[in-house]
């Protein structure tokens, strides 16, 4: 019996020995949740970028999944008609970048993106991959995000044609108190 309970005690402690701790979020984590909330939005789309943008109006509600994500559901009008959106966003740690994705009511495809923040200008540029819901061919573009303040930011999704990137949305937040 001696040998017994010695075999399962030194299992046991080979087991615990050996067991990694959980991921901790990282910094980038911390400031990522900083979008947790319910954002007022103006959106500016432009259809065509001679034309003039269709305006609109939208709510973004943000909530943290555990410390690590950032679950995003937009809700608004383009185009006259009823919009809804959900990206998951996270930090990748390895690759030492931001990533997520999109899908929303407009498109049946999802699309990827991945990133980093500039400290220094408070900026978040996202480079995006997914298929055009027109064409069905793959395109690529860049979101990219300035935080004025804690309840301030801007953000603008360009669509890349050739080596050029055109605007086609411009959305200004406020922070619902």
């Amino acid at each position: 019996m001696k040998r017994f309970l010695l075999c399962v005690a030194l299992v046991v402690s080979a087991a615990v020995a050996s067991a990694q701790a959980p991921p901790q979020p990282q910094r980038e984590h911390q400031e990522m949740a900083r979008e947790a909330g319910v954002w007022t939005a103006t959106t500016k789309m432009w259809m065509d970028p001679s034309a003039e943008p269709e305006v609109g109006q939208a709510t973004e509600t943000n909530t943290m999944l555990g410390n690590m994500w950032l679950v995003s559901k937009f809700e608004g009008e383009f185009g006259g008609m009823p919009f809804t959106g959900h990206g998951q966003f996270g930090y990748d740690p390895v690759a030492k970048k931001y990533v997520g994705t999109w899908i929303d009511t407009m498109s049946p495809y999802m699309m990827t993106m991945e990133g980093e923040y500039n400290v220094a200008d408070h900026t978040l540029t996202m480079v995006t991959k997914g298929r055009d819901f027109m064409t069905n061919e793959i395109c690529e573009g860049k979101n990219v995000t300035r935080y004025v303040d804690d309840d301030h930011k801007t953000f603008t999704m360009y669509q890349k044609k050739g080596d050029e990137y055109t605007k086609t949305l411009e959305i200004e937040y406020t922070r619902q108190k």
